[in-house]
């Protein structure tokens, strides 16, 4: 499962990040072609340090560490100008490309995967001459579990040091094999097998818990993740840390936390495996990591075509579709048709399924094909039935398209249970409704007002527990049932209110606002495709609670 995280702050930034990296990047770009174009560096640092400093606020992980690495080049760009050594420009160039994906990433999945920028961050900090970080440095984990209970040896302290002596070079064996790229099951087994042996003498002591995940390491690396030069670079430093237990009073030295964060970075891209699953279980990995199949998928989605690619092409696969629909309904009309004309329609179907294929929708592209065969072979007006299939086809298609464009657009919510209704009708159907919706709160404020203005004269407020009602049903189609239990809420305290046939205080009427308000920025946030999160409610229920009229069955936030 991917780590979920909230968007709601970076869809509001989001824009002006762009606008701040393609200034910087114009700057950057003018700067390389002629070193005297150097007046605007400084303030591409600076805007670098802007962007670095909103990522930070809003906790986007990797992104803000990355940001951070690329205004230090910027600050030493400005400052050897033209002596400046060309993997600074490297690292920047890649870095801003990474970043810009990463944030659309993130944006679209609202999933945090900061190891996806590991790679670029260590581009960084090379050319800035900092040491590389390890694949832990993002690892989340909650607390050290107690390693498996293991019987100590019974081996006194020089026994025990010619045992650690015999089981470091075991280990040394096969990590030889690993480094020369050599690395065959046995050799795995066999670091396994020194590792278990070093749990041992380290039983009820810190250290076996770090023999424990090396163990998890080395069936996992056995398994099939794979053995990059970072990761060998662990291995070795597994090495140095079996060297301690060489030493006396080793096998009581405390855990190196850093070693171990590497570890179960490795152990979290496992998916199979005793000891593995063991390990992922006992530190809670699933809640930070992924397996390495999932990562690469989500790698190749994060440097795939992009979200304004993805949205060109689909709306020309639109239109295309939507011209053959066309052509079938004049068809169905019973206007009779050349035989070319049916030519047409299957070449302007096969062009489509070529288009689908190239977004990668094969399926729904090899029924399309094959209708095209179809229609191709039509001579007369087509039998019912047949029109029929053919329509269902494109209506697959045109959904499939929708489909992979609202994963391209944040906080898109349509679902869809039933394959014969199109996407496209729902969302407008979805649009409207966000609109009347926010056009009923807009009628509810100008009452709220005339009422204020009239010194208290209910007849204004007659229409509002209606209006409220009927939009809290919109909310409840919107799937937003926090919304609507506030605005039913606020229905009945106007009910009561107009009852009353007396002026409420002002302070009451604010409260009122306040409740208001927030339902309506939860609108004008999906009217503008950029969802907030529905903790801005809890202002809502605390509101209408204020006034007397708590949520019924209100949702913890």
């Amino acid at each position: 499962m991917l780590p979920k995280i909230d968007v709601s702050a970076l869809n509001l930034i989001k824009s002006e990040i762009d606008v701040s990296l393609t200034q910087i990047e114009g700057a950057l770009s003018a700067f390389v072609e002629d070193n005297s174009n150097n007046g605007t560096l400084g303030d591409c640092a600076e805007a670098m340090e802007q962007v670095w400093g909103a990522l930070r606020l809003i906790n986007v992980h990797g992104a803000s560490e990355l940001s951070e690495l690329m205004f230090a080049l910027l600050r030493q760009i400005n400052e050897l100008q033209e002596n400046t050594p060309e993997r600074y420009f490297s690292a920047l160039g890649n870095g801003m490309m990474v970043m810009n994906r990463y944030l659309e990433y993130v944006q679209i999945k609202a999933v945090s995967l900061p190891q996806l920028l590991l790679p670029s961050i260590n581009e960084c900090r090379k050319a800035l001459g900092l040491p590389e970080l390890g694949e832990g440095f993002f690892l989340d984990v909650p607390y050290l579990p107690a390693p498996p209970a293991l019987m100590p040896l019974d081996l006194d302290s020089s026994r025990e040091l010619q045992l650690a002596h015999r089981i470091r070079h075991m280990y040394q064996i096969g990590l030889l094999n690993l480094l020369r790229d050599q690395a065959e099951p046995v050799h795995y087994r066999l670091m396994g097998r020194a590792l278990e042996r070093a749990a041992q003498i380290c039983a009820g002591n810190a250290q076996s818990l770090l023999w424990w995940v090396g163990q998890a390491v080395m069936e996992a690396l056995s398994g099939g993740v794979e053995l990059t030069d970072g990761r060998k670079r662990l291995l070795a430093q597994l090495e140095q840390q079996l060297r301690l237990l060489t030493l006396p009073g080793g096998s009581s030295q405390p855990v190196d936390t850093s070693v171990l964060a590497n570890a179960l970075a490795i152990v979290g891209l496992g998916e199979s495996g005793e000891h593995v699953l063991e390990v992922q279980s006992a530190f809670e990995l699933g809640a930070s990591c992924i397996p390495q199949s999932q990562l690469r998928l989500q790698h190749d989605s994060m440097f795939g075509p992009g979200g304004s690619v993805i949205k060109t092409v689909a709306a020309v696969l639109k239109d295309e579709i939507a011209h053959i629909k066309d052509v079938l309904d004049i068809i169905a009309r019973g206007s009779q048709q050349e035989e070319e004309s049916y030519e047409t329609v299957a070449d302007e179907i096969t062009k489509a399924s070529q288009t689908l294929i190239m977004l990668s929708l094969n399926d729904v592209a090899g029924a399309m094909r094959r209708q095209a065969d179809v229609v191709r072979h039509w001579q007369d007006v087509p039998a019912e039935g047949e029109l029929n299939v053919l329509v269902d086809i494109l209506l697959q298609a045109d959904n499939a398209v929708a489909a992979l464009d609202k994963e391209m657009t944040p906080g898109s919510q349509t679902v869809v249970n039933n394959a014969r209704i199109s996407i496209h009708q729902l969302d407008e159907a979805r649009s409207m409704l966000v609109a009347e919706s926010r056009a009923g709160m807009s009628l509810v404020k100008r009452a709220i007002l005339s009422y204020i203005e009239s010194q208290g004269d209910t007849l204004h407020l007659a229409n509002v527990p209606a209006t409220l009602q009927s939009t809290s049903g919109g909310l409840s189609f919107l799937m937003a049932e926090r919304g609507a239990g506030i605005l039913r809420s606020c229905a009945a305290f106007i009910d009561r209110l107009v009852n009353t046939k007396q002026m409420a205080p002002m302070s009451v009427i604010e409260t009122f606002a306040d409740a208001i308000a927030c339902v309506d920025y939860y609108l004008e946030s999906l009217e503008v495709n950029k969802p907030v999160s529905d903790n801005v409610f809890d202002i809502g229920e605390e509101s209408v609670a204020e006034l007397g009229f708590p949520v019924l069955n209100r949702q913890a936030a």
